[in-house]
């Protein structure tokens, strides 16, 4: 009910059902019956719920004719003006948001059926080495199962993306050349393990000229992930040779891929840091080193031997130390000291 005043008898002159305009100006003394979802009459300005009302009459139709108003009510009680949803100007979604329900939702209630938007960048991943074989092939000395694949696919995955290419090389100038122009025809960021180092075997440094890639860096003052190298192509794709050790690799696609895909995607691209105090005593390396750890409600753990080979120290790691390089007034941080914490996973 729609009313000037309150309490008293009232006569209903207008009925306003939803998808309907009656076009009625309710004058003083007078109501108007309303659905949900219907257009508050001009000259309205409060509601009063059914509830709080009673019938004193009805027409000879069954309609109502004049009703009792049993509640006071001030102005704009149960009103909703046009523009409290919305206002004129606002901004409806910021450019790099993701859309989920409430965001088409949003953009449906406002008659927008098309937006651009960033489609989330195909990916490839390249193993490269001759010593490297499928994780179910019988194995033989000197050969390695190829463990940076599953690995770097499953983290691309928890992070929201998919692998459209995927592939092996094996130690030849040749064959890398042509694997690469081979993963830029169908990936728009190519991600490579191995073959980045000194190695006389070490081709992709090589070949990323041959296939129109601009070596950005490649060398890189940390531990581990010394070799990791960043390239660019004219048509915009991405190249990131990342180290062949596992650990190395998944440390480096934290700190360099992930952020370059967020940015990618127009997201904020800088990673959560918190502040956590070392289990231990270490000391310290030439480099800024990142090492593996564990929050758990006790505080944080280490996973062990940090060797940049040895995968075990990211099993269950959801956190990487950053510890400082080593100068001639610090060669060490104490157990207990406060060390800066990159989260990789969850808490």
């Amino acid at each position: 009910w729609y009313q000037r005043r309150v309490r008293g008898v009232y006569r209903v002159v207008a009925v306003s059902r939803m998808g309907q305009n009656s076009g009625v100006v309710l004058e003083s003394g007078t109501v108007s019956r309303v659905t949900t979802g219907g257009m508050v009459p001009l000259g309205a300005d409060a509601v009063v719920q059914v509830e709080d009302t009673e019938l004193v009459s009805s027409t000879v139709e069954g309609e109502e004719d004049t009703i009792r108003i049993l509640s006071g009510v001030s102005p704009g009680t149960d009103v909703r003006p046009v523009g409290s949803d919305i206002a004129k100007g606002e901004v409806l979604l910021p450019g790099g948001c993701q859309l989920f329900a409430a965001e088409l939702g949003l953009l449906a209630s406002q008659g927008v059926e098309s937006i651009e938007v960033r489609t989330k960048p195909k990916i490839a991943i390249i193993s490269t080495g001759n010593e490297l074989i499928k994780s179910g092939a019988c194995i033989s000395t000197g050969q390695v199962r190829d463990s940076n694949s599953p690995a770097l696919s499953h983290l691309l995955r928890e992070d929201g993306y998919s692998v459209t290419f995927s592939s092996h090389l094996p130690d030849s100038l040749l064959e890398v050349t042509e694997g690469l122009r081979t993963a830029l025809r169908h990936a728009d960021i190519v991600l490579t393990t191995g073959g980045v180092s000194m190695g006389e075997c070490d081709y992709l440094k090589e070949a990323l000229p041959a296939v129109g890639a601009t070596v950005q860096f490649g060398r890189v003052h940390m531990k581990p992930g010394k070799p990791t190298t960043f390239a660019t192509l004219p048509s915009g794709q991405l190249f990131f040779g990342l180290p062949g050790n596992p650990v190395s690799a998944m440390v480096t696609y934290k700190l360099f891929v992930l952020p370059a895909l967020k940015v990618w995607e127009g997201k904020d691209p800088v990673p959560n840091v918190i502040k956590v105090k070392l289990p231990e005593t270490r000391n310290l390396d030439p480099r800024p080193e990142y090492i593996r750890a564990v929050y758990k409600s006790g505080g944080v753990e280490l996973t062990g031997g940090q060797c940049s080979s040895r995968l075990l120290s990211m099993r269950s790691a959801n956190l990487l130390l950053k510890l400082p390089p080593r100068s001639e007034t610090c060669t060490s941080v104490q157990q207990g000291a406060e060390v800066e914490a990159m989260i990789i996973g969850r808490l």
